[in-house]
């Protein structure tokens, strides 16, 4: 009242503020970060070890196994998952959410940095996990005129791209590397009784200087040091050797000298053209969009220097930021329009229209500014959640503008200032009890710490700052405008014989229903029964996938394949994919080494990017590609649709067993059994395992007691045998500035076959040849590809693919198979356990349960607190049941899943619904004063039935969008927006017939009048 008042008697000075206001807010707008997705910090840790020439079986021995005992000493780790894969080991940590990463990094490294491990085994790396660190722009680099591209990638495009102000980092992938190669010719190295030893000692110490003391030169004392210089290829040739007969030879003599390319070992292409990629990352406080435009502005620059050079965008994520805003924005001023619309058909007044059209924009730009402050970016969710609360805002503005027309006598300046305020005076209580109920549903997402607390918080502050914006607009803006704008009310509007209808056919309707309590409550409990039984056919997932048109096709290569025709299947693949119509490009890699190699080690992964007008949806078109890729030879390769969020969504068309123990070998044993049965049903089709795919390998066995004797050690003998396999780095040459390799190698076919390993010769330390063959047994095993342990325990994954026999229950399918395939296999020593992603569902939607708990208390807190009442807020409380019917109801139809945005929704409703309820309870209230009970549920309900019909139009209608997962990304608020459109329409409905048979439930023995708003 006393803030309504000001404003009147200071139009001038309101309308200043309004202006700063506006200046501020679009300041805010022109100054936030724009991002996709709010940012998420996962509590990870990432151990990285690596282990030359060892297997799978040893790396987790010697490397992952030590790694994972220093670890559990540790506090505040939530689980270890270990990948041990030829060379290499990786350990993953996840914490505890709270947890201090700094300290936790400390503790980890200390830990890491004492441990005892092989000799050969490179120290362990510690990397902190960041999920916002993935690429935000890839580049596909050719050069036709480049002697080397790799040489020119690395050398000239990559410091003009680093030193970007918005580039944080920049990786490359492919080409092959030019390195100077020192090939040994055997013939010659026996000849002279040398070993390639010999050849790595003088190329090493041709390249040292030796201290020679110091010398004066005028009043300088300079040092003086002696060495070789060797700056070119030719330079290298004339290092001398010594031989055994003290004769001077030439490197020359006994090895070809020369530039080479390193060997391909990966593929690498782009639409068919074999290719290098560049992964750019964005700087933490600059956006996507800033970067792309520094990269293109930077590549256009570069182009038009080299006109050989072609540099193509394989993928930008400012495109998809840029396209799912664009639709946010839209959806945004289309509510705000609907609005509009719906004010203009129900009160006939163009004025009405523009007060509550004034009254929206600086709603928003006030919530901008204060999400300013917060420093939130702007993405799909902090947007998304501005749309849902255009449809919230207009509910304060309309319910006073009404009030105002209710109180407006007369026609004159005095007259519009006394109905203004009054009209105002009167609903004060209402919207602020209706704001504070919608506000306090949010107030459990801060204490929330998991994914679902990282991604929804900026919505809930979100919401929460244009609901308080849109109470003080509707206490400020809404009766200054009325005052000014003087709008007079339409008995002809386009709707008011159609509310008028409404209201008597309401009269009539309650005069039925009142005395029929027990029918029509039977009938409600029937309908919350029925939503019930839909919401158990509802799916669930963890996010919902979004169609971003991208498909990730997976390639799992036989082992042991050469990558000739390795090269030759995914020609196949690429071959089948460009003959879809809805193509537009694709990117292929395969092979190389890294920590993708620890999932597989055989894999290419090719991502597909669609066109937007695409006639089809993604998941389709990947389905259809998923039934041929099946029927490639050599290889096992599927397609998925590819979101942003998909890797935290379960597919609904697999099904997986996940089998931990202690003992590899008997986990093994199971598993293959448990393939073998699911191969022969006919539920299940595609049946793999994580194991099945073992590699042949050639293991050296040494005899430990016959090495000694020949003055050989097993260190020395794998040491020597890898040398001569892969080669050895003996010294860098700087050439032109850069440092280049120079490898000692045997020629690539001296040891091609299992019979020249088998005919390897060592050399002891008294320069006596040994055969491998006396010292070492070598023979063939099968080797995995990659070993994984979850907190200690060795973990195979068996996936499978339901037929269309199991597509009418999904979930009596898993059943049936676990009762009679898996369990039956199982031992005492062997477990199943959840997938991450199942892990990650029950933590989240608990909490989000427990949120939505707290948040039904508290608006029954704050009711009570209004009414001063408990039994009218239980009363009101009723209208939260309600809205299950239409919340599950719209999910079932829409065939929409149950995730953490949809019960987000659960959640905003608890504070939306009773808005109506708290409207009607308190008109009742005051009816009461001057009416007996049954006229005054009547007529309250008739009275607020215009005001209740606006509010609750303007939110569904203005969500529509958002149901029908309009634009980029829709999908990801679209069940939110199911929940909210289904539990309002149906809450609003119901609670209009309900409310007053319970109002006379609960006041049935009490005569006296229990509200006086005087």
């Amino acid at each position: 009242m006393g803030l309504t008042k000001a404003v009147l008697k200071r139009p001038v000075t309101t309308v200043l503020v309004i202006l700063c206001l506006i200046v501020f807010g679009l300041m805010s707008v022109f100054s936030s970060t724009t991002e996709l997705m709010p940012e998420m910090d996962m509590p990870m840790m990432v151990i990285v070890g690596v282990y030359p020439g060892a297997s799978p079986d040893d790396v987790t021995e010697l490397v992952t196994k030590p790694v994972e005992d220093a670890v559990g000493t540790l506090s505040g780790i939530d689980g270890v998952t270990s990948y041990s894969a030829e060379n290499m080991s990786l350990v993953l940590l996840e914490y505890e959410y709270g947890t201090d990463m700094d300290q936790a990094y400390d503790d980890l490294k200390k830990q890491i940095d004492i441990l005892d491990l092989p000799d050969d085994v490179e120290t362990p790396s510690v990397i902190s996990f960041n999920i916002n660190n993935t690429a935000s722009m890839m580049l596909s680099v050719n050069n036709s005129e480049a002697a080397n591209l790799y040489n020119y990638v690395n050398n000239e495009l990559v410091p003009e791209l680093e030193r970007l102000s918005s580039v944080a980092n920049v990786e490359v992938s492919g080409g092959q590397e030019q390195y100077i190669q020192v090939e040994i010719i055997p013939e010659k190295l026996n000849q002279y009784h040398l070993s390639m030893n010999s050849l790595v000692t003088a190329l090493a110490s041709s390249s040292l200087s030796y201290p020679a003391g110091s010398a004066q030169v005028g009043t300088q004392d300079l040092s003086v040091t002696t060495g070789q210089e060797f700056d070119t290829v030719d330079s290298l040739k004339s290092i001398p050797i010594t031989v055994g007969s003290g004769d001077i030879i030439y490197l020359e003599d006994v090895a070809n000298v020369g530039y080479a390319l390193d060997e391909a070992s990966a593929i690498g292409r782009y639409n068919g053209e074999d290719t290098m990629t560049i992964s750019l990352q964005k700087q933490q406080d600059a956006s996507a969009m800033e970067m792309a435009e520094d990269v293109n502005r930077e590549v256009a620059r570069l182009t038009a220097a080299t006109p050989s050079l072609k540099v193509t965008t394989i993928y930008d994520t400012s495109d998809s930021i840029q396209s799912s805003l664009s639709s946010v924005y839209q959806t945004m001023i289309i509510a705000v329009i609907i609005s509009m619309v719906i004010i203009l058909l129900f009160f006939g007044e163009i004025k009405a229209s523009l007060i509550v059209g004034t009254s929206i924009p600086i709603s928003i730009l006030s919530a901008l500014i204060l999400m300013h402050l917060m420093d939130f970016s702007l993405n799909v969710i902090t947007l998304g959640s501005l749309v849902l609360g255009v449809g919230m805002m207009v509910d304060n503005s309309i319910v006073v503008l009404e009030s105002c027309f209710r109180a407006t006598d007369k026609v004159g300046f005095k007259e519009y200032y006394k109905a203004a305020l009054e009209g105002t005076n009167i609903v004060v209580n209402s919207i602020i009890g209706s704001t504070a109920t919608t506000c306090v549903v949010f107030l459990p997402l801060a204490m929330l710490e998991g994914l679902s607390g990282q991604m929804f918080k900026p919505l809930g502050f979100t919401i929460v700052f244009c609901m308080l914006a849109s109470l003080i607009s509707a206490m400020t803006v809404v009766p200054l405008c009325y005052m000014f704008y003087r709008p007079k009310e339409k008995q002809t509007a386009p709707l008011s014989g159609w509310v008028k209808w409404l209201q008597n056919g309401y009269r009539g309707i309650m005069e039925k229903l009142l005395p029929k309590k027990k029918t029509v409550m039977l009938t409600t409990v029937g309908l919350l029964i029925l939503s019930f039984l839909a919401a158990s056919q509802l799916r669930m997932e963890l996010v919902p996938e979004t169609d971003e048109g991208q498909i990730s096709v997976s390639v799992e290569m036989r082992p042991g394949l050469t990558l000739d025709r390795a090269d030759a299947i995914l020609r196949e693949v690429e071959a089948y994919i460009t003959q879809d119509p809805d193509l537009d490009s694709y990117s292929l890699t395969y092979g190389g080494s890294g920590m993708t190699s620890l999932t597989g080690g055989s894999g290419a992964s090719l991502t597909a990017y669609l066109k937007d007008d695409r006639s089809r949806e993604t998941k389709e078109i990947a389905r259809e590609w998923n039934r041929h890729l099946g029927t490639f030879a050599d290889c096992n390769a599927s397609a998925e649709a590819y979101s942003t969020m998909s890797a935290m969504t379960t597919s609904s068309d697999s099904v997986d067993f996940i089998l931990e123990s202690t003992d590899y070998d008997e986990l093994k044993a199971a598993s293959n059994r448990i393939v073998e049965e699911l191969q022969g049903r006919t539920d299940v089709t595609d049946v793999h395992s994580t194991l099945e795919n073992s590699a042949p390998l050639v293991k050296i066995n040494v005899d430990p007691i016959k090495a000694a004797a020949e003055g050989l050690s097993a260190a020395q003998i794998g040491a020597t045998v890898n040398n001569m396999l892969s080669g050895v780095e003996a010294t860098t040459l700087e050439v032109d500035g850069e440092d280049v390799s120079v490898m000692v190698e045997y020629p690539r076919e001296e040891y091609e076959t299992i019979d020249q390993v088998q005919g390897i010769v060592l050399t002891n330390a008294m320069g006596q040849n040994v055969a491998l063959t006396d010292v070492a047994d070598v023979v063939f095993e099968d080797s995995p590809q990659s070993i994984v342990r979850s907190d200690k325990q060795y973990q195979v994954t068996i996936s499978a693919d339901y037929t269309d026999l199991a597509d009418s229950d999904r979930n009596a399918a898993r059943q049936a198979l676990t009762d009679e395939v898996v369990s039956p296999n199982m031992t005492a020593n062997i477990h199943t356990a959840a997938n991450a992603v199942d892990e990650m569902m029950i933590e989240e939607f608990t909490a989000l349960f427990q949120a939505i708990a707290i948040a039904v208390f508290l608006v029954f807190v704050v009711m009570a607190a209004q009414f001063e009442s408990p039994k009218f807020s239980f009363m009101v409380m009723t209208t939260i049941p309600f809205s299950l019917i239409g919340a599950f109801g719209f999910l079932w139809i829409a065939d929409a899943s149950v995730s953490m945005p949809s019960l987000l929704g659960f959640l905003m409703l608890a504070g939306t619904v009773v808005n109506n309820g708290i409207l009607y309870v308190d008109t009742v209230n005051q009816y009461r004063a001057e009416m007996d009970m049954k006229t005054a549920l009547i007529e309250a309900g008739a009275t607020r039935l215009r005001p209740i019909l606006m509010t609750t139009l303007t939110t569904v209608i203005s969500m529509v969008p958002m149901c029908l997962a309009y634009g980029d990304s829709g999908e990801m608020l679209q069940g939110l927006a199911l929940v909210n459109v289904g539990g309002l329409t149906a809450s609003t409905i119901l609670s209009l017939l309900m409310l007053p048979i319970y109002y006379t439930l609960m006041n049935r023995q009490k005569k006296r009048e229990v509200w006086n708003d005087d």
